[in-house]
This record gives C-alpha cells, structure tokens and sequence, in this order.
C-alpha cells in the first residue's frame, strides 16, 4: 500500500500500520506531499488509536534519517533531555545537570527546543545563561571538539519538521512527535537519559530505543508525575544495557543519601528565572532540594556513559563536579566558546 489516503483510512479505523506503512506515510508529510488537513488527521488519528512501538520505531528512524547529521565522535557522549509535558512547571533540570555532567568530563550532545509545553525549554534558558544554543551544525561540532559539549537546537537539525509544525500548531494537543523527540538526537548517540510524561510512554520508548540499536538508556518517569528522576518520592526506571531491558519501579533518592523534597521546591518560573536557579546550583548558592535534584539526574546520566561501573560512583563524580567547581567552569566555557563561534561567523 502507497496511498496516503489508504493509510489515512487504516488510522481512522484504528488499525495498526505495517512498518513499510509507517514509514511511507511520514516520508510523504516530511516531503511536503501532504496538506496540512491530512497530516492534522494522519497526527491525530494515531494518537486516538494510540501508536505501536513498531510504528515509533518506523517513524523515528525516517526522522533521523531525514536530519541534518552532526559529524562528532560519540563515544560515551550522553544526551539527557525529556518528553515535556508532565506540566510541573520545574525548573530546568535536565539543562543544569548538563553541566554537572560535562564537569565529570562526561561529554554532552544535548538536543533540545524552545518551551513548548513549559514557560522555559532548554533553548530558552541557555540563552539567558549566556550561551548561543542556535548554532549551525559545523559550529556546534566545532565547539564539542573544544569543549567535551554541543547543543543542538531541533529546527536547525530538522528543517523536515516544517512539514509538520503547523499541523501540530493547528491540533494543540500532543501527539507521537513529543515521543519521538528526544530520540532523534541529530549526532546519533549510543547511550541517552529520557525522562517520560508518563510511565507507559517510559516503557514504549526504551524499547524502541532498543530496536534502534542504543548501547545503554534510562528511561524514567516519577510518582509526582515528573519527566525527571524525582527528589520527592520514587521514580520508575527502565535500564537497556547490551539489548536488554530491566525495570525498577521503585527507585528511592534516599538510596543516594539524598532528602525527600516538597515538589513546591522544585518549581521554576520564566527563562531567566530559571537560569538565576541553575546558577545558583553551580555556585552552591541552590537551595538543598534544588542541588540534590540536579545531581540525582546528572548521577544517572553519568552513569549511562559507561565510563563508572555503577550508581555510586557516577553520584561522587557528580558531587566533585559540583564541589570543584568544574561544572561552573563547564557552564562559562559552553557560554564563551558558542559566542565566539555566533560572533565570528566563520
């Protein structure tokens, strides 16, 4: 079947879609072969079925395929990002841990975007910490190489979703692409911290993760709702390691050492608020629920390196990182290098 029609009329009747359907569906609407009404129904009759991860795996692999590619050595590098909208209205905390984990000289090939479901993505906070996160591809290699860390801003990594953005703008509602989004990292990372709205998707996305081919991934949603692990009460994690999926539901911060939180301690404001908080973290100026919160997600994105052998030692990385100094250093290092890089237009 090569219809679009066809397979528009396969969602509507709730049926599953083949691989091949799949794929040739999201090949058509990222060509600019299909108006903006039929994508509108294509996104939102999926959604209504609810997708397979058969046809995440399919459309996921379209979307990196049709990516803008960054050329950078990805060995032990981690990506740590979320699906957004859990609505917790935090503060950045995959962003602040970014630098923990960069400290530990873990390298970091973030992939974000603007708030879209929050008053403040990781793009918005960046800037006003300082940093140019809107680098073009040959930039952003250039300052991995000098600085262990990139950032990739999706719309300058996937010009194919301007195909799509006015069909999700038109529908309002959340549809397979905030699954898919932290998984179509455009420099192909092995090895990735996901933090899920909830824990089904956790689930999907670990094991599409696996049929793609992903060295190692957490994926993880918390009992207070949290695309994060949570400081104020358990988190369920699912671990992939050498193709094999394990799930602990109960994962407990005090296992750590750290406190449980209230989740008001944790709550963030607009980008520059935000920014004021991670500075604060890094300058151990944070308050304690602020701090462990951001070191429990960098401990667990170090770890997901491979370069410590298990959770302990990855939290005291992720303790000196933040003690030294050097995940501060980290954060002014990142700032400096993409303004020279924005400025100089080379």
């Amino acid at each position: 079947m090569n219809d679009f029609l066809q397979i528009l009329d396969l969602v509507n009747r709730r049926r599953d879609l083949t691989l091949e359907q799949a794929r040739y569906a999201m090949q058509e609407i990222i060509a600019g072969k299909v108006n903006l009404s039929r994508t509108a129904a294509f996104l939102f009759g999926m959604s209504c079925k609810n997708e397979t991860v058969e046809e995440l795996t399919a459309l996921v692999e379209v979307m990196r395929e049709a990516s803008i590619k960054m050329e950078v050595e990805t060995d032990h590098a981690v990506d740590l990002c979320g699906t957004g909208g859990d609505k917790s209205n935090t503060f950045n905390i995959s962003t602040a841990s970014m630098f923990v984990v960069a400290g530990a000289e873990v390298p970091v090939l973030k992939h974000g975007n603007s708030g879209v479901s929050s008053k403040s993505g990781s793009f918005d906070v960046l800037k006003s910490l300082g940093v140019q996160p809107d680098l073009e591809k040959e930039h952003a290699e250039t300052c991995f190489r000098e600085t262990g860390m990139a950032f990739m801003y999706a719309p300058r990594f996937h010009p194919a979703m301007a195909y799509v953005m006015p069909a999700r703008k038109e529908l309002g509602i959340r549809t397979f692409f905030n699954i898919m989004g932290p998984m179509l990292n455009p420099a192909g990372v092995k090895r990735q911290v996901i933090g899920a709205y909830n824990s089904e998707t956790a689930r999907n996305i670990i094991q599409i993760l696996a049929n793609l081919g992903t060295d190692f991934a957490y994926t993880v949603h918390a009992d207070d709702g949290l695309d994060e692990l949570s400081t104020t009460t358990y988190t369920r994690v699912f671990q992939l390691m050498d193709g094999d999926i394990s799930e602990n539901d109960r994962f407990d911060p005090r296992h750590l050492g750290l406190s449980l939180t209230s989740p008001e301690l944790l709550k963030g404001g607009d980008p520059d608020v935000n920014a004021e908080i991670i500075r604060g973290v890094l300058d151990d100026h944070a308050t304690e629920a602020q701090r462990e919160i951001v070191l429990l997600n960098a401990t667990f994105a170090i770890h997901a390196s491979g370069l410590y052998t298990d959770i302990q030692e990855a939290y005291l990385e992720a303790q000196e990182s933040l003690e030294s100094g050097a995940a501060r250093s980290a954060l002014e290092q990142f700032a400096e290098c993409t303004s020279d890089l924005k400025s100089s237009g080379v």
